[in-house]
C-alpha cells in the first residue's frame, strides 16, 4: 500500500512545484509605472496617460509628490466619480509620496482624498489586463 502511495506523492508534489514556477514567471514580468511619468501626481488629467498604456493585473502604479501635499487612496467606481471616499477606503490612503498599488484584474480607481484635489483632477483610473 505504502509503495503507491509514494508515485502519487511525487506527482502531487511535482505538480505542486510547476504551479509555483509558473505563477511565479507573472510575477516576474509585472511593470512599474509612475503615474503621469515625469508630470507625476498632481493636478492634471490622467486619462490620455492611463488609455495611453496597455496594464495588466500584478503591474504596479507609483503615486510620487511631495510629501505632505497630496495622497492616494485606492476607490470605487463611485468613489472615482463622486471623489469621494468611503470612510473605509480614506483609512487606507497613503501619504508617502512615493505609493505604491498592486493593480488587479479589471479597473482600478484612485483619488487624491485632499478636499478639492480629485475635483481638481487628481484621479485615475487604470484598466488591467
Amino acid at each position: 500500500m505504502g509503495a503507491l502511495r509514494t508515485p502519487l506523492v511525487c506527482k502531487f508534489l511535482l505538480i505542486s512545484l510547476i504551479l509555483v514556477g509558473l505563477s511565479s514567471i507573472s510575477i516576474a514580468n509585472a511593470k512599474v509605472y509612475v503615474v503621469g511619468g515625469t508630470k507625476q501626481w498632481g493636478f492634471s488629467s490622467y486619462s490620455k496617460w492611463s488609455t495611453s498604456r496597455k496594464f495588466f493585473a500584478g503591474d504596479i502604479l507609483v503615486f510620487k509628490y511631495p510629501v505632505g501635499t497630496h495622497n492616494t487612496v485606492r476607490t470605487t467606481k463611485f468613489g472615482y466619480r463622486s471623489c469621494k471616499a468611503t470612510k473605509r477606503e480614506s483609512a487606507k490612503a497613503l501619504w508617502t509620496g512615493n505609493d505604491k498599488f498592486k493593480l488587479t484584474k479589471g479597473n482600478n480607481y484612485f483619488i487624491c482624498g485632499i478636499t478639492g484635489h480629485c475635483s481638481a483632477g487628481m484621479k485615475i483610473n487604470v484598466f488591467a489586463r
